[in-house]
């Protein structure tokens, strides 16, 4: 089985992960160097990017010119007042970034979430449900069938883990606001998800997140690049959280003028998706061996995060984000275990992924092809650096959210 066969890589990725692979075979490299550049191969080409690069650059320039001209117009117009900007009954929070794809905005949700409920706050979470099959304004519940592919993976995720907090769903954010309120009026604080480049809900604090793996000053506008909003849109934030994962910080080529915290990534605990494996404590993970797959917009920050335990990772299969698993994909996952099992001769072997990509297995009906595996989720969490700094500045911005008017909506 090889890792072609699962992940939705090319026959011209794998072939050149294969070559990579028996490469580091012939220099001596050890187990964990060779998988780490599976991975790498598997997640990206460099030489190709940099031609794929420079050739969307050529096409897209000029028309990130004109995109560029449209999203100033459009912030200039929110700026005024001359577009409409809806006010809710309690303090809305939006955490975005600049770029287009994950930057660890849920994850920092996710941390926010528990810092709010451990003060006592009444919060509730919001998105739009990417990628979902349902429409409209949803609550999320995690008895249905499948909740990950009925209310999104993220918004699923969010639920498992703050069973007690509103969690729900809705393309029209604004509309989505004002249900939610309804429903339970004694809010004191929403949370919006990827919310940063929607201007028609008013908010109280602007998050903004800057992954430390692809900082914003170093990219360009779409489509010649991944902004979604020229850098100088920072100013907006009220608040900018450096996503500092497991690498060292990059300097930006002029101070950023606002609040800055800075966060990492922490293993906090593997929990299986059986009851008959017990959970595993990140000291009990140290120097066991997995087989590793996910299906999320940066596998490669997944797997460098499982490194520094330390964990032996036979291989990295990686699929889309957002990826919604198949029968056959489950299937091939259990022949891919049993072949390095056996092969390797690893009868403790465990199967590993991430807890978004576990949320997309529950209810699935091809489910009972793992359920004899040893299949954990990784529970990884954004962790503040300096601990006492954040907190503060968390306590400043929301001193006053029990002063707010929550009778105040237009």
């Amino acid at each position: 089985m090889t890792a072609s066969e699962i992940s939705s890589s090319s026959g011209r990725r794998y072939k050149a992960a294969t070559s990579s692979r028996r490469q580091s075979e012939r220099t001596g490299k050890t187990s964990i160097e060779q998988n780490y550049i599976l991975c790498r191969m598997q997640v990206s080409k460099p030489g190709r990017e940099r031609v794929v690069s420079l050739f969307r650059l050529a096409i897209g320039f000029p028309l990130a010119l004109i995109y560029g001209l449209l999203v100033r117009l459009r912030n200039g117009l929110y700026a005024k007042g001359w577009l409409p900007i809806y006010r809710v009954g309690c303090h809305v929070v939006s955490i975005g970034n600049l770029n287009v794809g994950g930057s660890g905005k849920t994850p920092f949700a996710i941390f926010l979430l528990g810092w709010l409920q451990a003060r006592g706050l009444r919060a509730a979470y919001l998105s739009r449900g990417y990628r979902r099959t349902t429409r409209g304004y949803q609550e999320v519940n995690l008895q249905a069938p499948e909740p990950a592919r009925l209310f999104g993976d993220e918004a699923a995720l969010v639920k498992s883990i703050f069973p007690s907090i509103p969690v729900a769903v809705c393309a029209d954010r604004v509309a989505g606001a004002q249900t939610l309120l309804q429903r339970y009026p004694n809010l004191e604080v929403l949370v919006l998800d990827d919310a940063f480049q929607h201007r028609r809900l008013h908010r109280n604090l602007d998050i903004l997140l800057i992954d430390a793996d692809a900082p914003p000053w170093k990219d360009w506008l779409f489509p010649a690049g991944r902004l979604r909003e020229p850098l100088s849109s920072y100013q907006r934030a009220h608040l900018l959280i450096y996503n500092q994962k497991n690498s060292p910080a990059p300097k930006a080529p002029r101070p950023l003028r606002r609040p800055l915290l800075r966060f990492h990534y922490i293993v906090t605990q593997a929990q299986p998706l059986f009851p008959h494996h017990p959970p595993l404590s990140p000291e009990e993970l140290r120097y066991k061996t997995a087989l590793v797959f996910c299906g999320i917009a940066r596998p490669e920050s997944f797997y460098q995060t499982l490194k520094t335990l330390p964990l032996h990772i036979t291989q990295l299969l990686t699929f889309p984000d957002h990826h919604a698993y198949t029968a056959k994909d489950l299937q091939r996952l259990r022949r891919t275990y049993k072949k390095i099992q056996q092969s390797m001769h690893l009868p403790n072997l465990l199967l590993l992924t991430t807890e978004k990509d576990l949320v997309r297995l529950i209810g699935h009906p091809a489910l009972p092809e793992l359920e004899n595996l040893p299949l954990y989720s990784v529970a990884i969490r954004m962790e503040p650096i300096d601990r006492e700094k954040t907190f503060h500045t968390l306590q400043t911005l929301f001193m006053n959210v029990k002063d707010y008017d929550h009778t105040r909506s237009v």
